[in-house]
This record gives C-alpha cells, structure tokens and sequence, in this order.
C-alpha cells in the first residue's frame, strides 16, 4: 500500500517492498534498495543504495525526527482516509475504510455510479472470510481506492462517496 508523507510542506507517495532479505523504497519512480540497522552510541545506520550515514531516529506519534549529517528532518505520516477526504473536500464520514486486512475480491460500482444505502459496493476476503462493503447512504461514487485483487491494509480506504450537498 501506498503510504504518504509530508516533508516541509511537499507530500511524497512511497512504500517499502520486500526483496530476500532487504528491503526496497518506492519513490518518484525509483526502486531504491534500503536498509536501517542498529549501530554503536545509540545510533542507526541508514542505507540507501551504496550510500552509509548514521542517523539518529525519534519517533512521536505521525511525526518522525531524523537527525542526519548535522540537521534535523521531521516527517509526517498522514493518514490515508484523512488525506482522500481532504483531497476530495469531504470528510471522513464519506470514505469506508478497511475494517480489516485482506484482498479485494468483487467490485460492483465504478466512479460516478449513483448508489442507495445498503448496495454492496464491494467483497472484501479476510482470513478466508467475505465481508460485503456496503453503502452507508445514497450519493454518487466518487472513487474506488482499490482494485479487483489488490491486497491492503486495516484502515486503508476502500470506496469514497461524493460530500453531500449542504442543506
């Protein structure tokens, strides 16, 4: 899954795979192989590509504090359901999020399809258990966020519907 972050005031879209026993950062369009590993002093040795640095990490709810070749970086992690509601101008009250991980296995709308409340929007597998996503209300299907086989996380969101004009 694709996870954001906020450095300065830039949102970057990345996510970590794993390959044998390293790990690789998607970013940009780059695949760049990664590694964090323990180090003497309380640090942490930092490898991106061929390049080595020690950093110092500290972690604070969604901020993350990297201290690296004399300054200090702080990063934010933003929530995917918030930050889809703020994209779209709506709210979290208009995204169905993953109650669970699993893998999609039925979509039944598509972008713009009016639904009513209680129309499978789509089946989600977990554990070798089907839970349908049902619409929470009527209202048009502003975007599906994962596809027909596509693997995520708990909390990741599945289907937004458009905001609801204010009365």
């Amino acid at each position: 899954m694709r996870h954001t972050f906020v450095i300065g005031e830039t949102e970057h879209e990345a996510w970590l795979s794993r390959r044998g026993q390293t790990y690789e950062l998607h970013l940009a369009g780059q695949v760049i192989p990664i590694a964090l590993e323990p180090a003497e002093g309380g640090c942490e040795l930092l490898r991106i590509g061929r390049d080595t640095c020690r950093v110092l990490i500290a972690t604070d709810g969604d901020f993350v504090h990297i201290h690296l070749d004399g300054s200090t970086y702080t990063i934010r992690y933003v929530d995917p359901v918030r930050r889809y509601a703020s994209h779209a101008g709506g709210s979290a009250d208009d995204i169905a999020e993953a109650p669970m991980p699993g893998v999609v296995i039925a979509v039944h709308v598509k972008e713009g399809e009016q639904v009513a409340a209680g129309d499978t929007l789509m089946v989600i597998e977990s554990m070798k258990l089907e839970t349908a996503i049902k619409a929470w209300r009527e209202g048009s299907v502003a975007a599906v966020h994962v596809g027909m086989g596509q693997a995520f996380q708990r909390g990741a969101p599945l289907i937004s519907l458009a905001p609801q004009p204010e009365a």
